[in-house]
């Protein structure tokens, strides 16, 4: 569980505390009926530019927050890169908004 207004992500393994920038992107994976982003729509919930110079960037990020979930109890490939698209997440995740 995302819990937002505190920036925790919450499960079987604990808490683990996310970026604002990390919940943005969660977010938006949870909103999406596919949970599948294509590459314009994680720049910009990262608040970067589409252009190549910032996939380096993207990925890095996308290392550092599977880290985390892995952390929060998250098993196996939870977010994979799909070429010339963009990211697809593979688990459930439940926002919490107070």
């Amino acid at each position: 569980m995302l819990t937002l207004h505190k920036l925790d992500l919450t499960g079987s393994a604990g808490t683990v505390r996310v970026t604002a920038t990390e919940a943005t992107l969660l977010q938006a994976f949870a909103q999406s009926p596919d949970a599948r982003l294509d590459f314009t729509r994680v720049a910009h919930c990262m608040g970067l530019t589409p252009d190549d110079a910032q996939k380096a960037n993207i990925q890095v990020r996308m290392v550092r927050l599977r880290k985390k979930l892995h952390e929060a109890g998250a098993e196996g490939a939870v977010i994979e890169a799909i070429r010339n698209v963009g990211y697809q997440f593979f688990d459930e995740l439940a926002l919490f908004k107070p």
